[in-house]
């Protein structure tokens, strides 16, 4: 999906460029996962969970720039990635067509700074201009900043998936389930 890149000005006063996701960055994509997916347990995954190649993210980043119906965004600060956000078709099937699944995360040193607004921001503006109706997301309830990001932007809770996720020590954390009408 075309994008036009944007400078955005964050609450710390610096510059931040948001940008369309390209095959060059799959490198970085990879090392971009395995970290933010280590700092933090509010994430699906663990960092030894990334089995894939430079070439495979390759492939999945053309095939998201060649979509209309996908968009992946980069966040940059002081030439630094600072995080990424996304959103996909949730069924290409004509009952679900209208439907959308929306996410982001930030290496956790760019926490606070206003870049999660941004970018989900401009990934909801591009959805709906994609024909998209409703977004829709899954997060970790006790994720308190997060779910204040999301309520902000206009999502409500329409649930919560008891033990969504289950920690290599046993323990369990709950996604709340989250709606917006575009």
């Amino acid at each position: 999906m075309d994008y036009q890149e944007k400078t955005v000005l964050l609450k710390n006063g610096k510059t931040c460029l948001l940008r369309r996701a390209e095959e060059a960055d799959a490198e970085m994509m990879i090392e971009y996962l395995k970290a933010v997916w280590g700092e933090t347990r509010y994430l699906m995954r663990e960092p030894e969970d990334i089995t894939l190649t430079v070439e495979k993210e390759r492939d999945i980043l053309r095939d998201k720039a060649d979509s209309d119906a996908e968009l992946m965004l980069v966040a940059e600060v002081d030439g630094k990635h600072a995080g990424v956000a996304n959103f996909h078709p949730v069924g290409v099937r004509n009952r679900a067509s209208h439907r959308c699944s929306v996410g982001v995360t930030l290496y956790k040193a760019f926490w606070g700074m206003g870049i999660g607004t941004e970018l989900l921001d401009e990934v909801l503006t591009a959805a709906r201009a994609a024909g998209f109706e409703q977004a829709e997301l899954e997060v970790v309830s006790t994720n308190a900043p997060a779910v204040g990001l999301y309520q902000k932007l206009g999502f409500v809770s329409i649930g919560t998936m008891p033990h969504a996720l289950k920690y290599k020590d046993g323990s369990y954390e709950d996604f709340l389930l989250m709606v917006k009408q575009l």
